[in-house]
């Protein structure tokens, strides 16, 4: 079987991961992205097509004719997710753009037999063209093609409707958007757990405590107010990950002693990549699960605060070494019960079956 995905970016490093279970399991796989990831993940087929968001007049024009997702990180309203529905100035925009990228997306089409794949992945629900030009010609095929949602890219953006029309399984790893719309299918964020090095739990001196933030959304200010209010109390450094590689991020987490993933809610629920890697690594992980999520998840290895209880939180840890020892052991294990590679794809097998592809 002959798999293809369509990204804008390479994200969390997902798509490789994807590429390489696909050919361990002696299925062919390529994935085609838009521009080069800014955390350095490796590229497969990359386009580099213009006007793209990973340029800064790009985003400064997008601020100026639509809104911009970290200001407007959400737009669900009553529990609806939205549709895309560009402002006259901010379509005709996209329309431009499309054109000129056009020539080199139909290249690589012809290049690559991009239309003799079996299946196609958009990653975000998002086409070469807004008008999911490509998409709409692989499914008049008569071969399925399904959205991958990450969670800005619906909860901000919305559906694109020439996609969603033409989309026969819509997946996320975002529990509040697969409580949102039933058409969503949940699926655990894939890591190669035996890739992270497990330690058993060890404290520094001083305590490290790690945060990754990519967007103001995770309450990256409460946690900083709790460690300069801890550090009265305790030799305790704050270890900031953002704005580099994810080698340089993996390796500036694994030197943390308890990382903290989230605060607030406002960019999803619960967690992200970056705790399931923590865990991997044997790091108690804090982070706020809302109540909805709880039934949902089962038991878990998250240790849970809020922006009003962070501090004393973070105390407790640092002072009961034998529960965060447990947390250690408990959160490698159940990581790699839910997030393990092989166990994410055999789900994602199902549904290939389900849509009725060859699966050997």
């Amino acid at each position: 079987m002959k798999i293809l995905y369509i990204a804008p970016e390479h994200v969390s490093g997902t798509l490789a991961l994807f590429k390489e279970e696909h050919e361990r399991r002696g299925d062919h796989c390529r994935y085609v992205t838009f521009w080069h990831s800014r955390w350095n993940f490796p590229d497969d087929i990359c386009l580099n097509l213009v006007g793209m968001p990973n340029r800064p007049w790009v985003r400064a024009l997008r601020r100026m004719v639509a809104h911009d997702p970290h200001e407007v990180p959400s737009r669900v309203v009553n529990g609806r997710v939205p549709q895309w529905q560009p402002s006259p100035t901010a379509g005709v925009l996209h329309a431009l753009r499309d054109e000129r990228n056009w020539r080199r997306v139909r290249t690589a089409i012809e290049e690559f037999s991009l239309l003799d794949f079996d299946v196609l992945h958009l990653d975000g629900g998002a086409d070469f063209t807004r008008d999911a030009r490509f998409a709409r010609a692989f499914h008049d095929l008569g071969k399925p093609v399904i959205s991958y949602y990450h969670g800005s890219d619906l909860r901000s953006r919305g559906y694109i409707p020439a996609v969603d029309t033409i989309t026969d399984l819509r997946i996320t790893p975002e529990w509040d958007l697969a409580v949102l719309d039933s058409r969503l299918h949940y699926q655990y964020l894939p890591a190669r757990i035996e890739s992270f090095t497990y330690r058993p739990f060890s404290i520094h001196s001083p305590v490290r405590i790690g945060h990754a933030a990519r967007n103001p959304q995770k309450g990256t200010s409460f946690i900083e107010r709790a460690i300069v209010e801890l550090q009265s109390l305790f030799p305790v450094e704050f270890v900031m990950i953002r704005d580099v590689s994810h080698s340089q991020a993996l390796e500036a987490k694994a030197s943390c002693d308890i990382f903290v993933d989230q605060l607030t809610n406002a960019g999803g629920w619960g967690y992200g990549m970056s705790g399931v890697e923590a865990l991997a690594m044997g790091i108690p992980v804090i982070t706020n699960i809302p109540e909805e999520m709880l039934p949902l998840i089962g038991e878990h290895p998250f240790v849970l605060a809020t922006p009003e209880s962070i501090t004393s939180v973070l105390r407790e840890l640092i002072e009961d070494r034998a529960r965060c020892g447990h947390l250690s052991r408990f959160g490698r294990e159940w990581v790699e019960e839910r997030h393990d590679l092989r166990r994410v794809m055999d789900s994602q097998y199902g549904h290939y079956r389900n849509l009725g592809l060859p699966v050997g």
